[in-house]
């Protein structure tokens, strides 16, 4: 179920500020050198440690088969664990982006 408030429009400098907890999906678009599994038991562990719950994992295949995509539903508790998850993200080999 996702939050239908993700946004308090009320910053003090005109900016939105996310609402917390957050459940939105994920996006992570990898290179395709290393099995599904390895990569998805790879963001599992990511997912794990940092206390992030997450459910309903979708998975496509590039066209030509370079990339994968992983789209996963994720909460988060607040503004340091996203900080903490995209940080870890980047140091994933292979991780080309995430959204």
């Amino acid at each position: 179920m996702k939050n239908n408030h993700l946004y308090n429009l009320s910053g003090s400098n005109g900016h939105s500020k996310p609402e917390y907890p957050l459940t939105f999906d994920l996006k992570v678009i990898m290179e395709n050198y290393y099995s599904e599994e390895q990569m998805q038991a790879h963001l599992r562990l990511i997912f794990s440690r940092l206390g992030i719950p997450n459910a309903e994992w979708r998975s496509r295949l590039s066209t030509g088969g370079k990339y994968i995509s992983f789209t996963i539903e994720i909460t988060l508790k607040d503004e340091t664990i996203m900080k903490n998850l995209y940080s870890v993200l980047k140091t994933l080999p292979g991780v080309k982006l995430a959204l």
